[in-house]
């Protein structure tokens, strides 16, 4: 999908109808626009999301007044007006063009909710241009809503992708986006066809195959509610977690209580640190133990073996080579070297037997050598092993240590704040605590969800089993278990295939997260995406990964570099599906539409991010403000811009000051006194 143009008409505070040309190349990717505080951008992000879908962003105030207040006001009782964006764009080879308008009728100097129409067009290969009669769900296929998220965003609110909540809608956008989605409704769809066969197994396969059959299918209900039923719940801790996190922010931001949460919030970040610490030490002793442990015991063992062949060698019973006469008087008194009886025929007798006929062969010697050669190394890799289990078992008590002592003033700093005479501040505690108590709560509960789920799994194959052994007399049925059996088969592949293809994107995507984050940050800190497709960001501490507090500027730095890597992995798999014949050249193709990029970024990411985001789509359109956009920010991205436009504000505010924006040495209006408040989309380039 590649933009071509936008055009907007009565559009909010966009007067009449303005246009503004989006068409790019691989060399000129960005169409750039200015606009002052006010001016329109987000309203301008918002048409095209509004054009598609029909839908703005929360943060768009008074979404029910979709003309600006100077036309309506203008507009006499009984007129009307149309408000409408048009979207004109490419996808696979096609041309396509959307209008999403509405007819507002005025019977009041309020505006009343629009219901709004949609149209599409689609060209045809002779140039001529046909109405689509399903349009939205067409626009679905193309670009379907929850993936748009990727591609048209505001930049300050972009970080919503790293929270908690967010979570569960990212991944099913991604799998939507990455081609796993097909996988997924096949899923959904084949427990329907082994519902409707197994009805026939429990109709005529006897009774014994309709009682099986009967719990397999009480098992599978009660396996898909719990699985819906944790669904929920991890909806609700995500909910929750923000929620916590919220009141934290609060606590904060508190001028009394702020010192105290700081220092909590240090406390609580270091015990972090701590336990993990001494966790990774125990792993480390649990390895010693396991993997060396054995050799604690060897002391005795070893001189006692070491005496013992010392002691035969001295009395000639061990020579080297060693002698026939010595293996067959050992045969003959029926008794090994180290006491084992040697029965006629017996394993031992026929072990020693066999070392008869190595008798006086290098073979002997070198065994000999070999044990009297690792006697001594043993003893040193004992005392190694006893002085590294030395170390650990301080670090372990060291890191005890501290974790009680962060333990004890974390406890005291929250008896600060449970106690404190503000009342805000005990409200606030006390909201924090109560979120902490539900939290708990929510993950018991998960975890017993999880391993009903596992054994509901156990208990459904059990009994699959059994029905397969079953007797069934009756053809009809028969053909139904055997369908059945079938089903389940291509199911469990179908959900083989899908981890694994989960997976394999996951890995990809988090690897590309990891290559373009290291492309803006200068922190030496380490993106995650994990197997829930969570966005974490942690640090190495000596071997220790530890979770990484993130600011707001973090949070939307890692936000870009993770919608940058999903906008390049959806080109390259759509690319590798070309390949085999199945998709056109721009398969995979999505512009991204952005907003105050880099409002929460300091002058040095700035530069680092604008860098980047030439790279992160074949077509990029941005929108900052003056104090966002001049600078570091022009300068890397003006080679790439191929159209350059200002959202010229016009504003009735009294003692309004004129202002104006210099671009490439020439001077344009920004802000501009007016009769009436409305923008103006103005093309520079």
């Amino acid at each position: 999908m590649r933009l071509q143009s936008i055009t907007l008409t009565n559009f909010r505070q966009f007067h009449g109808v303005q246009e503004f040309d989006l068409s790019s190349n691989s060399i000129k990717p960005v169409s750039l626009l200015f606009g002052a505080n006010g001016a329109g951008k987000t309203t301008f992000l918002n048409a095209f999301t509004w054009a598609l879908y029909g839908t703005m962003s929360e943060d768009v105030e008074h979404q029910d007044r979709m003309v600006s207040d100077g036309v309506w006001r203008a507009l006499a009782s009984g007129d009307s007006v149309e408000v409408a964006v048009d979207v004109r764009f490419d996808h696979e080879g096609q041309n396509f063009h959307v209008r999403r308008r509405a007819s507002l009728y005025k019977e009041s100097d309020q505006q009343s909710a629009p219901s709004p129409e949609v149209q599409l067009w689609a060209t045809k290969a002779d140039g001529s241009s046909e109405m689509v009669g399903a349009p939205q769900e067409t626009i679905y296929t193309i670009l379907p809503k929850g993936v748009s998220r990727f591609f048209f965003f505001n930049g300050e609110r972009i970080e919503k992708l790293v929270k908690k909540g967010a979570y569960s809608e990212v991944q099913q956008d991604i799998k939507v986006l990455l081609d796993l989605e097909q996988v997924e409704r096949a899923l959904v769809h084949l427990p329907k066809v082994d519902r409707r066969l197994t009805q026939d197994l429990k109709k005529y396969g006897g009774d014994k195959a309709s009682e099986i059959q009967s719990a397999i299918d009480e098992l599978s209900e009660r396996e898909t509610t719990a699985k819906e039923d944790l669904k929920v719940l991890q909806g609700d801790l995500a909910t929750l977690a923000e929620e916590r996190e919220s009141v934290l922010e609060l606590l904060r931001q508190h001028r009394d209580a702020a010192p105290i949460q700081t220092e909590l919030d240090a406390v609580t970040e270091e015990l972090k640190e701590a336990r993990a610490a001494q966790k990774s030490a125990m792993d480390e002793r649990a390895n010693l133990v396991a993997t060396r442990g054995f050799m604690a015991f060897t002391e005795a063992l070893g001189e006692k073996t070491r005496a013992m062949a010392l002691s035969l060698y001295q009395k000639g019973a061990l020579p080297a080579p060693l002698k026939r006469e010595f293996v067959d008087q050992l045969l003959a008194d029926g008794t090994c070297i180290c006491g084992t009886q040697l029965v006629e025929h017996t394993k031992p007798w026929g072990d020693v037997k066999a070392w008869r006929e190595r008798a006086g062969l290098q073979a002997v010697e070198t065994a000999w050598q070999q044990l009297s050669g690792q006697i001594a190394p043993l003893s040193s890799a004992r005392t190694e092993m006893r002085e590294s289990f030395a170390q650990i078992m301080k670090r372990i008590g060291d890191e005890r240590d501290r974790v009680a002592r962060l333990e004890e003033r974390k406890s005291e700093l929250d008896g600060k704040l449970r106690d404190s005479r503000l009342e805000d501040v005990q409200a606030l505690d006390a909201k924090r605590m109560e979120l902490d108590n539900r939290l708990g709560t929510k993950q018991q509960r998960i975890g017993s969800l999880k391993s009903d789920i596992e054994r509901f799994a156990k208990d459904i194959t059990q009994k699959t089993n059994e029905r397969s052994r079953a007797e069934v007399t009756d053809e009809l049925a028969a053909k139904a278990r055997e369908r059945s059996d079938l089903v389940q088969e291509v199911q469990r592949a179908l959900q083989e295939i899908l981890a694994i293809r989960a997976e394999a994107m996951r890995d990809r995507l988090d690897k590309k997260l990891k290559e373009v984050f290291q492309s803006i940050t200068h922190q030496n800190h380490i993106p995650t995406l994990n197997k829930n497709f969570e966005l974490t960001l942690h640090k190495d501490v000596n071997g220790v990964e530890l979770p990484v507090p993130k600011s707001t500027g973090e949070n939307q730095i890692l936000s870009l570099s993770f919608v940058a890597a999903v906008s390049q992995l959806a080109r390259e798999i759509r690319t590798e599906r070309r390949a085999e014949g199945k998709s056109p050249h721009d398969s995979g193709t999505y512009p991204i539409v952005m907003d105050a990029a880099f409002g929460s970024l300091d002058q040095d990411y700035q530069q680092a991010v604008s860098r980047a985001l030439a790279k992160m789509a074949p077509q990029l359109v941005v929108l900052v403000s003056k104090s966002q956009g001049l600078g570091k920010v022009v300068s890397e991205l003006m080679p790439y811009v191929g159209h350059l436009g200002i959202l010229e504000t016009h504003t009735t505010k009294p003692d309004s000051v004129a202002d104006d924006i210099e671009l490439e040495g020439i001077s344009y209006p920004y802000i501009r006194p007016d009769d009436t408040d409305h923008s103006e989309l103005k093309v520079i380039k």
